[in-house]
């Protein structure tokens, strides 16, 4: 069984960390579920999961995300499908549960605490909850922030103490794409704007900036914020401890 006691972290991983622009990569699924699991003596750790319509685009060979909404929710349900059974070959003998939620759910008092004692039940069976918005039925995520918001609202949800959200760049950089280009290991919420620029991808629909405006939602929360890169050379405890990534305080 699971202990309670253990602190919540919560790990928010977007469509073009998980995809990238190449075919469908098996890799970061994979690293994902590798440092999962070598973390859950530590914390109860829930999976927010972008990359459902990104899935879709790739399986049938769309040269681009489109914008009509329907098309975007028809995209949802044939992806949800290839990008649950990705994470269910990375965990491979560790049991995940898939949660599916929308933010109109978690306005909701009775639902939000349906959600928390399924969730626990889900730890208290030693399975990893993967959580993503349910974009069939909703427009909100669709429309702007590839998830960050849903993982801000359900760390508040849930009381998690830890919130880090996964992207493809080492935290925030300043002098981006410069000689003098450096991590930033610590921002303040109000000056992170200054280091904002367009980084959405062709199958997400995130950027910094909706992960500085979940940031806000999760450091009200009173939960600890992460914005930071997993890959060969960088880990979750790197960014917990300040090695890398940058820590976003008020």
């Amino acid at each position: 069984m699971e202990s309670s006691h253990k602190p919540i972290l919560v790990i928010k991983i977007g469509t073009h960390a998980l995809l990238g622009e190449h075919e469908m990569p098996k890799m970061m699924f994979d690293r994902v579920a590798n440092t999962i699991r070598g973390l859950t003596d530590q914390y109860r750790i829930l999976l927010v999961t972008s990359g459902a319509i990104g899935f879709g685009v790739r399986a049938l060979d769309l040269k681009s995300r489109p914008t009509d909404i329907n098309q975007l929710q028809a995209l949802a349900m044939v992806g949800q499908a290839g990008l649950l059974r990705r994470w269910r070959e990375a965990f491979d003998e560790t049991m995940i549960g898939q949660v599916l939620v929308t933010r109109h759910d978690l306005a909701n008092d009775e639902v939000t605490h349906t959600l928390m004692r399924s969730i626990e039940a889900v730890w208290s069976y030693g399975a990893v909850p993967i959580v993503n918005e349910n974009d069939a039925v909703s427009h909100e995520e669709i429309s702007f922030s590839d998830n960050d918001q849903l993982a801000a609202e359900i760390v508040a949800a849930i009381s998690a103490s830890y919130l880090i959200l996964l992207t493809d760049q080492d935290g925030i950089q300043a002098d981006f794409g410069r000689s003098t280009q450096r991590r930033i290991e610590v921002a303040n919420l109000n000056d992170v704007e200054r280091y904002i620029m367009p980084t959405k991808s062709s199958l997400g629909s995130g950027g910094l900036s909706s992960k500085v405006t979940a940031a806000a939602v999760a450091l009200n929360a009173e939960a600890d914020v992460y914005i930071g890169l997993l890959d060969e050379t960088h880990d979750i405890t790197d960014i917990l401890s300040g090695k890398s990534g940058t820590r976003i305080v008020q």
